[in-house]
């Protein structure tokens, strides 16, 4: 067949093979002690007999030829004789010329070949079977007149002075000299620098010098970033381009080489197999070298990829070389880190050779640039870096334009066009440039990985290894695998650089006049920029004139568009983040509307552009990540190290029992290798997180970070924002409440705003930043809800003087409008947890002040006399109810003209305006829960997560929406913590009455987890705790942290991350910090905001956390399923291909293309389409590929594979029509060694090796906890079905077409008649053994099939019921009765 043909160049790779097995004679004595008989053998070939005269030719050998032929030099009849020597001269000079050879060609038939004589056997035959007369003399003796031709066996060789090899070790020699002489030149030429540098001290910064730490805690914090860096320049040299480019190409001529040698093999080179090398054991010795030698060459060009190009530079002071090599200590984080003795251990190895290789530092070069002034710098992480000459560094520059809304204003007249240019070459132009590679250059630096250098290895030896089929599968798979990541990557850096890189013109004041159509891009902090309609903010600036409403969504997840207010001219903090940032413009928010004041302009101060801006810091934070690590990887590494070892052993088991030692034995070592660590392992496990990824979309959820995909699957914490993402979006307005008589107490609450004392009505009407653009009003949603409710119409200004005017509701048709005008307004901040206005009643003149805010802010500020003895238990009962509970209190400032003037409120502090105010009343706001809040929290703690709510809202209204969506049960008793008068307060939520909490909880005789309390924290309490160092002590007990800032909100989540994988799920731009600092974020919106958190979807319902989790858990469960399949594959094969080795013996090749390119495949690619459970289990999968469990798992299977297989041999050899039939490797043709696998052994191991091989398959599906049930996998089951219908006819049916492809239950077709099968009708090739067939006993086959099911059975019942049963129910009532000491018990 063709495949033989091309096989044969291989086939002195098995020459000199000894009879094997090595404890045993082969066909020795059968099981009742009696000698075993000899095979016999058909259509031996006999060896020419030379002869010094034709005449001693016997008639059967004569030297005669048909009419037309001549009878030539090697015994044959051609038409012409042309180019045959003499074959009795061998090539040898020495040879004595008279021997000429008689007809060639004899056949005999042995009837009882005997292996050990074969020669003398062979030549006794064959004389007796040609009636020779004479008895030929033995090759090498010439003293009688004929002699049997046996001509020596010279192995072809190379004097290693051929131009191929003179070309080859010149290119070497020079390489060698090129990289020797570029260090001698480079250390030289370097050494003057190195003296100055070790002779100064203190110049450099170590990275990790704690004094430079703590020296720059006041420096700004792009500059302590600069501080972090270790900087070095290069130059470029002509020998270093040469030295450079020789490693280029010797890396690139490493691959001609293996590709050479591979080409030969295969006779693509010069047309002719093993033309260049001569012989297959040449041919294989010089790849083995060159093998070796590539790899280590890969190896250290791996190490140092990221300084091989500077090596070949000189290095100098970085302020004068054209190239800065940047080196940052860069720590890896560890998620779920288990306090393995054993991980602590190969980290710890691990970090040794880190820090050896300098492979922890993180490492980037970058190119110099000069600034028009001849000032240089270059970029590192979008951010530039100017040389600073004072300081001799580099450093970023930043423009400090005041820290007061003062020193702002100072700027309104803009700036020169000559301070701009020196700006703009300081800082660079207003770009967030993102530097998205080519796919080339993507792929590069996906494949620059040691993992893809270990899979390019084994498919090396692969493609020589005549296995160049089920190699290009592989290829194909791996590069499939690095395709969809890079595809990923390069999605995700795409999406972030559209979102960044905008540009478009606006006009600008320089030079004191208003330049039109300047480009976004030349925007420098100082510039003043007019803000127009419909476009996009182009950097952060601050609003100096007119009254903008932009829509922050895009940027923080806020719903509503926002209405911004220019800057006070006063000596106000501006606090960018903090009370200011109503008046701050943000880089890629829309600009919906502008109100110009006094003048058609409404213009801002630029204060940041590019990557300092807030836009640019957060696609910074996307870009440049801090890598993070699960506990999973670092299992994966000592599994890998294992296998690794065992792999070693296997190796030298092979070396050993293949060849004892030669060259082929090598190619079967690496073989076993690259079976054991499969190389499809890591793309397994990428394609199972694309499959999930791709799930995820369907459901709305996108993916920008697939190893977190994993990581979801191991979520112990749920952390949620309450206002949009438990409850709705909207509060509906429920009502004022107001005080009566001289006690003040209060009265029932009021919704009609006709009904509602005037003061409170008058305050809600008014106090809010509402506005109005295209007859949609635009503002806080709550200040909304409630101008609705109070029916008052909001108007244009009456006057450039107003901010607003609104008309108050007239209770009868014949009542005169009731018009008052906005004169001063404070924005609400979270800061301040408060907002105020100062109004004008046009009937009575006078200036009222309104302050509205939390009902604890509105009373530390309100007059204290004014406030009702039962205000906080009032304030409570309405929270207590659900409601959002917000306070008002109100001053009056007298008459306009009269008591105040206008300049004197437009020129009032916000604290003086604020101060002495009287409490008017409560405002009450009802937050409903979203539909299927409650469902999907039930869901989580089903499913053993822990679910907290953390909130900018009040405590109580937290604790309410706690207890109505099931967070905490109604039965539970709630204990709220509060930080008052400088020391803790506890007191029970319900009673009102003060407790103490450690008495209380300690009364509580449960364990922990079980305990009936709940603790809530406000703000204070949960700050003033992490300053006592004892919040740690009451985390895991409170559910509710309430009136959270962001800050908190991040540290908190920080907090539990300590205690287990935590998530965080928000809605809104205050939630960014955490959504990014969570294990797993989910941020309920497509806001550019959003790309920070690893998971976002639009579909805004906490069910989408559920979804996560259970597709988290999925693939986490499918990720092992795959790793313990490849696990089991490579176990499975090493013993298959081990005990081959013993009885030397290789399975035909169709069953090798069956296994790994069918079985293995496909099996792999079915068991990713596993879907996830109906239902949170009440567990989560394993993270731990060595853990009891998986470990139990797999030992289990293996200890039963390795015995069932085992033991099918010595049932084999049990079997009285298989002993004295033994595979004999001396008694067969080894140059065919692709039918070394036409006998028993191999074919019985064979079959009871591929049902072990698909059945794996199915085995690791089962388990419904996580996934559905192993049938709902319908493309596995379909998969399995087919394997074991197509394996069950390989071992029962007689022999048929199928089976003979792959040389099972078949035979040579003489064989097969004579046996009393029908004569086949399809083409054999003959078998490969005495025997001539491998037939097994119809009988026998029945039994080994159901002894294969036996074997399928026990795995079945092992993992199924042992593991997935017992050993389960058992670990998880252990687990929860005598917990591991590093893992904490949640109360759920």
């Amino acid at each position: 067949m063709k495949l033989s043909r091309s096989l044969l160049g291989f086939t002195t790779l098995l020459f000199g093979v000894s009879a094997i097995p090595i404890f045993e004679v082969v066909n020795d004595y059968d099981r009742y002690g009696n000698k075993c008989p000899l095979f016999a053998h058909y259509d031996v070939p006999c060896p020419i007999v030379c002869v010094t005269d034709h005449n001693l030719c016997p008639s059967k050998l004569a030297p005669t030829c048909a009419p037309g032929l001549s009878f030539c030099g090697d015994g044959t009849c051609q038409a012409s004789c042309d180019g045959i020597e003499n074959a009795c001269q061998c090539g040898d000079s020495t040879v004595p010329s008279n021997y000429i050879p008689c007809a060639a060609n004899q056949l005999v038939n042995i009837t009882h070949f005997d292996p050990i004589n074969q020669v003398t056997q062979i030549q006794n035959t064959c004389k007796a079977d040609a009636n020779l007369t004479v008895t030929p003399g033995d090759w090498g003796v010439f003293n009688t007149s004929a002699v049997w031709l046996s001509c020596p066996v010279i192995e072809p060789s190379f004097t290693w002075k051929e131009p191929m090899w003179i070309a080859v070790w010149a290119l070497m020699a020079i390489e060698a000299g090129i990289l020797l002489i570029w260090h001698i030149y480079k250390t030289a030429r370097e050494a003057t620098f190195h003296r100055a540098q070790k002779s100064k001290t203190g110049n450099d910064v170590d990275l990790d010098d704690k004094k430079e730490d703590e020296k720059l805690q006041d420096t700004p914090p792009s500059i302590k970033e600069s501080e972090k860096l270790t900087l070095r320049g290069f130059k470029n040299d002509i020998l270093g381009w040469i030295g450079f480019g020789s490693v280029v190409i010797t890396t690139l001529l490493c691959f001609v080489f293996l590709g050479c040698i591979v080409g030969d093999y295969y006779g693509t080179l010069n047309g002719v197999e093993l033309g260049v090398f001569l012989s297959g054991d040449l041919s294989s010795k010089i790849f083995a070298a060159v093998w070796h030698i590539t790899g280590a060459w890969f190896c250290i060009v791996l190490v140092k990829r990221r300084t091989i190009r500077n090596y070949f530079r000189i290095e100098s002071y970085p302020h004068s070389c054209p190239y800065i090599q940047v080196e940052r200590k860069q720590d890896e984080l560890i998620f779920l880190d288990d306090g393995s003795k054993w991980i602590a251990k190969l980290r710890e190895l691990e970090s040794r050779v880190s820090r050896y290789l300098r492979t922890d530092i993180l490492i980037v070069t970058r190119p110099v640039a000069l600034t028009s002034t001849g000032l240089r710098w270059f970029e590192y992480q979008c951010m530039r870096y100017v040389y600073n000459t004072e300081k001799a560094c580099f450093e970023p520059y930043e423009f400090d334009l005041g820290s007061t809304t003062k020193k702002l204003q100072a700027w309104a007249t803009g700036i020169t066009t000559e301070e701009a240019t020196d700006r703009l070459t300081l800082l660079g132009p207003n770009i967030i440039k993102v530097d998205v590679p080519s796919v080339p250059l993507a792929l590069i630096q996906e494949f620059a990985s040691f993992i893809y250098l270990y899979q390019m290895m084994c498919e090396w030896v692969w493609y020589y290894f005549q296995y160049y089929k089920m190699g290009l599968v592989q290829t194909c798979i791996i590069l499939a695998s690095a395709l969809i990541r890079v595809f990923l990557r390069l999605r995700a850096e795409y999406r972030i650089k559209e979102m960044s890189e905008h540009i478009s013109e606006v006009s600008i004041l320089r030079d004191g006049k208003w330049i039109s159509n300047v480009s976004t891009g030349d925007l420098v902090p100082g510039d003043v920029f007019q803000v127009e309609e419909n476009t996009t903010v182009p950097c952060d600036a601050v609003l100096l004139s007119g009254t903008v409403v932009v829509n922050e969504s895009a940027l923080t997840g806020e719903a509503m568009p926002i209405r911004k207010f220019p800057i006070s001219n006063d000596d106000t903090p501006y606090e960018k983040n903090g009370s200011s940032k109503v008046n701050t413009l943000f880089s890629g928010t829309l600009v919906s509307q502008v109100t110009p004041f006094t003048d058609d302009r409404v213009f801002a101060l630029v204060l940041h552009t590019g990557i300092a801006s807030e836009k640019g810091m957060l696609i910074q934070k996307i870009l440049f990540p801090a890598p993070v690590s699960f506990i999973f990887n670092e299992h994966i590494k000592i599994a890998i190290s294992i296998l690794l070892v065992w792999g070693l052993v296997a190796f030298c088991l092979s070396l050993y029992m293949m060849g004892r030692g030669n060259i082929t034995s090598w190619f079967y070592g690496v073989f076993v290798i690259s079976e054991i660590f499969s190389p499809l392992l890591p793309a397994a496990f990428t394609i199972n997180q694309s499959v999930c990824a791709a799930r995820l979309r369907t459901k709305n959820i996108l993916c920008i970070d697939l190893p977190r995909i994993n990581l979801s699957g191991k979520v112990r914490i749920f952390c949620f924002d309450k206002t949009g993402t438990l409850t709705r979006e909207g509060l509906e307005f429920y009502g004022g409440v107001v005080t009566e008589g001289e006690k003040r107490a209060f009265i029932a609450s009021e919704d009609d705003p006709l009904k509602l004392e005037s003061t409170l009505a008058t305050g809600i009407a008014t106090c809010h930043a509402v506005t109005k653009l295209k007859d949609q009003f635009i503002g806080n949603p709550v200040d909304i809800e409630s101008f609705r409710a109070m029916k008052w119409d909001l108007l244009p200004p009456a006057d450039p003087q107003y901010l607003d005017t609104l008309k108050a509701p007239s209770s009868s048709p014949n009542e005169k409008d009731r018009l008052v005008h906005v004169v001063r307004r404070f924005e609400f901040v979270h800061a301040r947890a408060s907002q105020s206005v100062a109004v004008l009643d046009e009937q009575t003149q006078h200036v009222h002040v309104y302050l509205k805010g939390s009902f604890e802010r509105v009373k530390y500020l309100s007059v204290p006399e004014t406030i009702p003895d039962q205000y906080d238990e009032e304030a409570a009962k309405y929270a207590q109810e659900g409601c959002y509970v917000l306070a008002m209190s109100h001053r009056d400032l007298g008459v306009l003209g009269k008591d105040i003037t206008m300049e004197q409120v437009k020129t009032m502090t916000r604290d003086e305006l604020e101060q002495d105010c009287h409490f008017a009343g409560f405002i009450l706001f009802r937050n409903m829960l979203k539909h299927d809040t409650t469902e999907a929290i039930a869901e989580l703690k089903g499913g053993d997560t822990r679910v907290v709510m953390i909130t900018g809202d009040t405590a109580l209204t937290g604790i309410f929406i706690a207890r109505q969506c099931g967070m905490i049960g109604s039965s539970q008793r709630v204990i709220l913590g509060d930080f008052v008068s400088g020391s803790m307060a506890w007191r029970d939520v319900d009673s009102g009455e003060s407790v103490d909490v450690d008495k209380v909880i300690e009364e509580d005789l449960h364990e922990p987890h079980e305990k009936n309390i709940e603790l809530a924290l406000t703000g204070r309490a949960f700050e003033a705790l992490i300053a006592q160092d004892k919040i740690r002590n009451y985390l895991l007990m409170t559910r509710v942290f309430a009136r959270m800032t962001p800050n908190d909100k991040v540290m908190c989540v920080q907090l539990h991350m300590e205690k287990g994988v935590t998530a965080m799920c928000g809605d809104g731009g205050n939630d960014c910090g955490a959504l990014r600092a969570a294990h797993v974020g989910l941020a309920l919106s497509e806001a550019e905001a959003s790309i920070v958190s690893p998971f976002s979807t639009n579909n805004r319902t906490i069910m989408q956390c559920v979804e996560l989790l259970r597709q988290g858990r999925s693939a986490l469960a499918t990720s092992f399923a795959n790793y313990k399949f490849l696990i089991l594959y490579g176990e499975s094969m090493a013993f298959w291909e081990l005990i081959m080795f013993y009885f030397t013996v290789i399975a035909p090749q169709n069953i090798w293309i069956t296994i790994d390119g069918f079985i293995t495949t496909f099996m792999t690619v079915a068991i990713t389409q596993a879907r996830p459970a109906e239902k949170l289990s009440p567990s989560r999968p394993t993270a731990k590929p060595l853990g009891a469990y998986t470990l139990a798992s797999l030992l289990g299977i293996i200890f039963i594979n390795f015995w069932f297989i085992c033991c099918s041999v010595v049932w084999l050899f049990q079997q009285d029509w298989f002993v004295c039939n033994e595979f004999d490797s001396s008694a067969v043709d080894s140059a065919q060694w692709w039918l070394i696998g036409d006998n028993y052994e191999a074919e019985v191991i064979s079959l009871v090796i591929m049902f072990q091989f698909f059945n794996s398959g199915a085995l690791v599906n089962f388990g419904s906890q996580f996934r559905q049930s192993w049938w709902r996998n319908y493309i596995l089951v379909f998969v399995w079905a087919c394997f074991f219908v197509s394996t069950s006819y390989l071992t029962l049916a007689d022999p048929n077409p199928y089976s003979c492809i792959f040389r099972i239950n078949c035979g040579t077709a003489s064989t097969l008649v004579e046996l009393g099968y029908p004569e086949p009708t399809w083409s054999i090739e003959p078998y490969n053994s005495p025997l001539g067939h491998n037939v097994m006993p119809t009988w026998f086959r029945w039994q080994l099939w159901g002894y294969i099911l036996g074997n399928c059975l026990c795995n079945f019942v092992w993992e199924r019921i042992c593991i997935l049963w017992f050993a389960r129910n058992w670990a998880v009532k252990h687990n929860r009765t005598h917990p591991q000491k590093n893992r904490t018990l949640f109360k759920l």
